[in-house]
């Protein structure tokens, strides 16, 4: 699998949320922003950012529980 490589044209959108700053790109990537800026999804159509946005904040947050879980059970396990 190849990463995907930050477009190089205009974001056709901008917002920020808190610290994080988000760019969406013609070809409907939505990319954080930044010294390790990622690539978050894809949008089908620049109204509906503040949807993905939130989207994708809920799946990090998740993510995030589920990886502190998984962490304080290997570490009771010693």
């Amino acid at each position: 699998m190849t990463e995907s490589a930050k477009p190089t044209t205009k974001p056709v959108a901008k917002q920020k949320r808190g610290k994080t700053n988000y760019h969406l790109f013609a070809n409907g990537e939505l990319w954080t922003t930044g010294r390790y800026g990622y690539l978050c999804g894809y949008v089908s159509n620049p109204d509906y950012i503040d949807d993905a946005i939130d989207n994708h904040e809920e799946e990090m947050r998740y993510l995030m529980a589920d990886a502190v879980a998984e962490f304080r059970q290997s570490n009771t396990r010693l």
